[in-house]
């Protein structure tokens, strides 16, 4: 029987993150509140978004895909602006370090 061993976290963005996967890989996943359909209790769990070869492709993803932003609260294109730029801001940073 083997263990199955918790992957490293490489980048943690708050509600995204990027965590290892294997040797060719790195696994994007996202922070969702999700419902129990039986008892109807809602629980916040990392669901799976995508995989990449590179953790640069990675962010790039998530950029394209917009996962740092929370489309419930986007009432306008001028929020919705401010939140892309929000979001840029933050890959960037993760970039530079």
């Amino acid at each position: 029987m083997t263990t199955n061993k918790e992957k490293a976290v490489l980048i943690d963005l708050g509600t995204v993150r990027i965590k290892e996967y294997d040797s060719l890989n790195v696994k994007i996943e996202r922070l969702e509140k999700v419902q129990n359909p039986s008892s109807k209790e809602t629980t916040s769990k990392w669901r799976f978004q995508g995989y990449a070869d590179t953790i640069l492709n990675a962010l790039k993803l998530i950029v394209k895909k917009e996962l740092l932003i929370d489309k419930t609260s986007v009432n306008g294109l001028k929020t919705y602006l401010n939140k892309v730029e929000t979001s840029n801001a933050r890959i960037l940073e993760v970039m530079k370090e």
